[in-house]
């Protein structure tokens, strides 16, 4: 298990990858800063600390080398137009500490240098790293859930990537505040009627940039443990071939989405503007390799953050 402080371990892998970018990839530090959303000032400052931690000898320690290939085979195979790949924790083979905060340095810089003030979020572990991240946001930034996430159990409620972020933005947080699946068609009728659901559902679905998370139907994913979709449900997704599962739209093997009456149960964002906007997805571990190839082979979305070893696998 590794003890060290995530923050400690972020700070050295920003330092190598700032490094790695002005040694060897030849980037000045007005461009690194651009391209990995930090300031200029901190990206001097992180050079000069992998300088004196002696990373940079006649190469640069930490396999960037590495990762940028597999960011470019990725990108080539599933179609994508951004692929970030972080190296793993020698000492931690969880990457989802280090994803969430390569996931909030990303939001960060599309609201530093793109000028983005409204993103559409996901729910799920991933998610709530991402959020945990998230430095305090001193602009009007407005985040909207994607779907819903409701359950029986209320302690996931508390732990939710948007209750994290509504503490950190001067902006606004729209949560749909339903339950993940409704329990009937006609009941999803009619709650897609409310008023306020439906506005903040054309707000997700019209947001430029979408950040989510990829899950399953194994034990260990987040829709089977919290019981947020009931055994009868998760059965009948599995029997239709289901796999990946992005904000309630669940994809088979081959990346076709899934149908069923199930599926139409879910309320959310609507699938067709993930081709109408920046789609990041964000997800890694050796318990998501089908998941997450089950879903970019969807060609819905438009980048991944993942890590080195999820990425030889994919």
């Amino acid at each position: 298990m590794n003890i060290e402080n995530p923050k400690i371990v972020d700070e050295k892998f920003l330092s190598k990858k700032c490094a790695w970018f002005y040694y060897v990839a030849k980037l000045n530090q007005n461009q690194i800063a651009k391209k990995i959303g930090l300031s200029k000032m901190r990206v001097h400052r992180l050079i000069a600390f992998a300088d004196k931690n002696g990373f940079v000898k006649t190469f640069v320690e930490g396999g960037f080398d590495k990762t940028t290939k597999y960011e470019v085979i990725i990108k080539q195979k599933y179609n994508l137009k951004l692929c970030e790949v972080i190296p793993n924790d020698e000492d931690n083979s969880d990457p989802i500490q280090m994803l969430g905060a390569a996931g909030a340095r990303f939001i960060m810089n599309q609201i530093n240098e793109n000028k983005i003030t409204e993103f559409g979020i996901g729910t799920g572990n991933t998610m709530n790293a991402v959020a945990k991240w998230l430095p305090k946001i001193n602009k009007k930034i407005d985040f909207i859930t994607l779907n819903g996430s409701l359950t029986s159990n209320n302690s996931i409620q508390i732990k939710t990537g948007i209750n994290q972020i509504a503490e950190k933005t001067n902006g606004e947080c729209f949560n749909i505040g339903i339950p993940f699946i409704i329990e009937s068609i006609e009941q999803k009728k009619l709650i897609e009627k409310i008023n306020f659901i439906k506005k903040i559902i054309n707000k997700a679905s019209n947001t430029k940039i979408k950040i989510l998370s990829v899950g399953g139907l194994f034990e260990t994913s987040q829709i089977v443990k919290s019981n947020i979709v009931s055994k009868e449900s998760i059965k009948k997704l599995k029997e239709k071939g289901a796999v990946g599962e992005v904000a309630g739209n669940f994809f088979d093997k081959e990346g076709n989405l899934i149908l069923n009456k199930e599926t139409k149960k879910i309320i959310g964002a609507k699938i067709d503007s993930f081709k109408n906007s920046k789609t990041i997805l964000i997800a890694g571990g050796k318990n998501k390799i089908s998941q997450i190839q089950s879903v970019l082979k969807s060609g819905l979305f438009t980048g991944l953050i993942t890590d080195e070893d999820t990425s030889k696998k994919i």
